[in-house]
Order: C-alpha cells, then structure tokens, then sequence
C-alpha cells in the first residue's frame, strides 16, 4: 500500500491516485512552487537592498573644490582653505543641508588609490579638497541657486548630487521587478491549466465510474469533495515541500555565492522574514488548486448524463 493511500481517508472512494499522472502533478506543483518562491525571495531581496542603496544614496551630495585654477595654477594651502571655508560656512546657515564634513587628504587618496595607484606618491599631488553633505530636498532650483552661490566663493567647485544615477538606477530596478511579476503571473497561468488538464485528465479515466455514481444518485457535491481531496493530498504536501526545495536551494546559493558583508548585495538565505512573506506562496497555490479543481469538476459535471 502506497503512503498516499495509507493517509486518504474512508471518504475518499474513487481511486483517482491510482492511474499514472499523480507523480507528474505533484513533482510540476513541487517545481512550480520552488521556482515562485525563488523568484518572490529574489524581488524582496532586491527591493529591500534598493531601499538600503536609496536611504544611503538619495540625500548625499558633495562638493569638489580642484586644487588647480583655470590657468592650472595650484592654489595656496591658504587660497585653498579659504575658499573650503566660506562653501562649509555657506552649507551651515542653509536649512536643507546638514552633516557637512570636510574629507581628510588621507580619505581622498584611499578613494582615487585604485586609479592612481595605493603608494604614498598620492599624498603629494595636488588632490582637491571635497565637501561631503546631506541634501534634505530634490528642488532642482534651489540645487541650481546653490550651485551658484557656491561658484561665487569657489569658481572651480562641482556640486554633485546622485539623484540622476538614482532615477536612472531605480528605473532598471523597476524594469526587473516587472520582469519577475511577468515571470510570477505566467507561471500561476501555467499551474491553473496544469492543475484544469489533471482534474479533467481523471475525470476522462473515470468517466463511466463517475457516470455510473451520479446516475445512481450520487450528489455533485460528493463528486467534487472526492476531487478536491484527491488535489489537496497532492497539492498542499507538494506545494510545502517546494518551499522547503526553494530554501535549501537559496541557502546553498547565499553560501556559496553571496556571503560578503555588505548591504549593497542582495541576501537570498533562510530567514523569519522571509519565511512568513513567502509561505503566501504555497497557501496561494493550495487556494488556486481548490477553487480551479472545483470550478473544472462543476463544470464538467454538467456536461455528464
């Protein structure tokens, strides 16, 4: 005696497990599940590392003040001070800046290291001098007003912000994101036509049987509670046991692949946040299996003597 028939209760009378396809549905439900709850773990992880980018990112400006002039004459240290100066001064008595903080030499050659070379020969060129700080508005006026008020004090200075990267980068990320939802509608497309086929699939094999019930007086109602008990000892198992394959699998992957400490790569490993958002993943394929198997049997059922 096979498991399934071991945990099918007395009620259950059709012996639709019997004939061949109930593996193949249950290991295309099991597959299908996986692959969703890789695909939803994959758009939360990246929705939740574009947040961490975007909190990082989208109020951060800074200032660059070149040690050179227009004629390429180095500035004095005293030129170039005074000039860091009175940009500082001007960004502290503004009310949408704040945390204005001057980079150390140190700090800039670390950060121009990689193109230049990580040796002290850095420290003497003439690196500029760069005015880190937080920019509480989008304004594009008040950015272009600020800009000219500090060419004033320092006609070299570049004031850069990186809400163009960010729109340019959040409107990729969207693009992805809608990808992954097309991938995700297709695929639940898919498993209601996989889950339509099986129940029709069975109730051609067992058509003289289910015929000869419901001529006897067997009510639809007794029909379809012996279908839907059929897809939920398949579903419900094979669609929990697609999220237990999902997890195992990221987890391999987050350990081989994705264990650097860093908040600018997405993390796809086991977690209680992730565990209870995607466990909506198996309850949404057990609901669809019900309310697709009941309206293939009913409507089925009209079509019977």
């Amino acid at each position: 005696m096979s498991l399934f028939q071991r945990i099918t209760p007395k009620s259950y009378i059709l012996p639709l497990h019997k004939r061949s396809g109930s593996v193949q549905f249950f290991t295309i439900i099991m597959l299908m599940t996986a692959m969703l709850v890789i695909i939803g773990a994959v758009q939360i992880s990246l929705m939740n590392t574009v947040q961490k980018w975007k909190s990082l990112i989208e109020h951060q400006a800074s200032i660059e003040i070149p040690s050179l002039d227009e004629n390429g004459r180095a500035y004095s240290s005293d030129e170039l001070n005074m000039m860091t100066q009175r940009v500082v001064a001007l960004l502290e008595n503004i009310d949408y800046t704040r945390d204005v903080q001057i980079e150390s030499t140190e700090q800039i050659a670390k950060l121009i290291g990689p193109w230049l070379g990580n040796d002290n020969k850095v420290l003497d060129m003439n690196l500029p001098v760069l005015i880190n700080f937080n920019i509480q508005t989008d304004d594009k006026s008040f950015i272009d007003q600020l800009t000219s008020r500090i060419k004033k004090l320092a006609p070299r200075a570049r004031l850069q912000t990186h809400q163009k990267w960010l729109d340019k980068f959040l409107q990729l990320v969207r693009g992805i994101h809608g990808i992954g939802l097309l991938i995700v509608s297709v695929t639940l497309v898919a498993t209601l036509f996989v889950i339509s086929s099986t129940v029709r699939a069975r109730m051609a094999i067992y058509k003289k049987e289910l015929s000869l019930i419901h001529i006897m007086g067997a009510h639809d109602r007794f029909i379809l509670r012996q279908f839907l008990i059929y897809l939920s000892y398949l579903t419900v198992p094979a669609a929990f046991l697609g999220l237990i394959l999902a997890f195992v699998m990221m987890s391999i992957i987050s350990a081989l692949f994705l264990n650097a400490d860093t908040a600018f790569i997405p993390h796809f490993g086991v977690n209680g946040g992730y565990l209870i958002k995607l466990l909506f993943i198996p309850l949404v394929i057990c609901f669809m299996s019900i309310a697709i198997g009941s309206y293939t049997v009913i409507n089925e059922m009209k079509k019977m003597p």
